[in-house]
């Protein structure tokens, strides 16, 4: 019997292997996703001032329509990370793309909030289901080194894609009317999925899990023709697939201190998120800003997060959970001094561009890292849940800032309670960073134990 055939270790392979056009074309159509995705988050956010005048409603009765759309994205999330790690990163991808762009498309034609409720909801459970079999993609063809990194440079599109939505919705609103948002939002996502359908390619892992040897061996020899896959190459996955009902997974082999504190991360950097994105505008005006001013004040606060997502990933790449820690523990100190500055408007700019490089460039953290602690079998699946269980937060954050409000405190109370879950988050992500610790004197397995990079 001959046994003299070659073996490739896989993640070997992808580990280290050199940036190359699979990884451009990856981010690119990854990035495109998260555009789209973005874009349709915050669709209902640009038009809901003139649904409330064209229907005549009460500002506090629009609010479920937003929230309707985060509990869709929970729900998306949570169930859509399972559905990835059993039909698949891509299908998963292309099936939350359409199911968001069919159902944002049809709410241009809705005359009532029950039924935009309804379509926010359907529409929010396709938005779940996209973002985390998109990172769980990205993070298992990323070179080890640069895998914080390339997570990152996908999800900024999601920034960028909510950036544009109000770029749009200036043109589109004033010439066309709301429901033209929602034709863009609508026909976008379709188009970048017949695209990515096309172009973006399934995660070799999952194929090599499933049992599609060919499929994989095929995609590995177009890619990596200096590895010498040839037809008898074995290819080889020290991972293993386990029976049973995928999110228990997490809890299992020691994974379930790693999940607990990284879900406890999400939520708590998440409540703060919201409650500065929804609230920061209204409280800097009650200072006597005028609300224009107000507005390009708050958009200092996703430009830092687009710098910060650069800086937070690059230092993650080096190996250590550390820089999570001081992004939780800067980002409490600068949400608490925006209430301490805010009589002057250049402090104010320099302190909310500062919250946010740390508060969303933590998010972008909290991405990578999750895509990156967990094996393939239930990556999607821990990612998803990860992502689910944060928009606990996101739902907390707006209501959150609401009671504090309608509390009438003073305005450095109002930020002094805002910053307190970024210290929830520290204390996490310490306890992360000695489990990790820990793990590696043990030597113990760390995307059993830990989490690894």
């Amino acid at each position: 019997m001959n046994t003299s055939h070659k073996k490739v270790d896989v993640v070997d392979l992808l580990d280290h292997a050199r940036v190359s056009r699979l990884h451009v074309s990856l981010i690119v159509w990854s990035f495109l996703v998260m555009v789209v995705d973005g874009f349709d988050l915050q669709a209902i956010g640009y038009v809901a001032p003139s649904l409330i005048k064209a229907w005549g409603l009460n500002r506090a009765a629009f609010g479920v329509a937003f929230s309707a759309g985060l509990v869709g994205m929970m729900i998306g999330a949570t169930q859509g990370g399972t559905l990835g790690d059993r039909m698949g990163r891509k299908r998963t991808v292309l099936s939350g793309v359409l199911v968001f762009g069919v159902f944002t498309l049809v709410t241009a034609w809705v005359s009532g909030l029950t039924e935009l409720v309804a379509l926010r909801f359907l529409a929010g459970v396709g938005l779940g289901c996209a973002v985390p079999n998109t990172i769980a993609l990205n993070t298992e063809y990323a070179p080890k080194r640069l895998r914080a990194t390339m997570v990152t440079l996908m999800f900024l599109g999601y920034t960028i894609g909510a950036a544009l939505g109000g770029a749009a919705a200036a043109f589109l609103i004033p010439r066309f009317g709301w429901s033209s948002v929602f034709v863009a939002g609508g026909v976008a996502p379709l188009v970048v999925a017949a695209l990515c359908a096309r172009f973006l390619p399934e995660s070799v892992r999952f194929q090599i899990l499933k049992g599609d040897l060919a499929a994989a061996r095929s995609r590995l020899q177009a890619w990596f023709p200096q590895a010498g896959i040839a037809r008898d190459t074995e290819l080889v996955l020290h991972e293993e697939k386990r029976p049973g009902f995928s999110a228990g997974h997490l809890f299992k082999e020691k994974r379930a201190p790693f999940t607990i504190l990284l879900w406890i991360c999400f939520i708590a950097n998440l409540v703060t998120l919201h409650f500065i994105a929804n609230w920061l505008p209204t409280v800097i005006e009650s200072t006597g800003v005028p609300l224009q001013r107000a507005v390009i004040v708050t958009s200092l606060f996703q430009v830092g997060g687009t710098v910060g997502g650069i800086i937070i990933s690059r230092l993650l790449d080096r190996g250590s959970l550390l820089p999570l820690v001081g992004f939780f523990a800067l980002a409490a100190l600068m949400i608490a001094s925006i209430g301490m500055f805010s009589r002057s408007e250049t402090m104010l700019e320099v302190i909310v561009f500062a919250a946010g490089l740390f508060v969303v460039g933590t998010q972008f953290g909290l991405n990578a890292l999750a895509g990156s602690s967990y094996p393939t079998f239930i990556r999607s699946t821990g990612v998803g849940w990860a992502l689910g269980i944060g928009r606990i937060g996101s739902i907390m954050g707006p209501m959150v800032g609401g009671i504090l409000i309608a509390l009438k405190l003073p305005l450095q109370e109002i930020f002094l309670w805002g910053a307190m879950p970024m210290l929830v988050g520290c204390i996490a992500s310490g306890m992360l960073l000695r489990l990790r610790q820990g793990a590696i004197r043990a030597g113990a397995d760390l995307q059993v134990a830990a989490g690894s990079h």
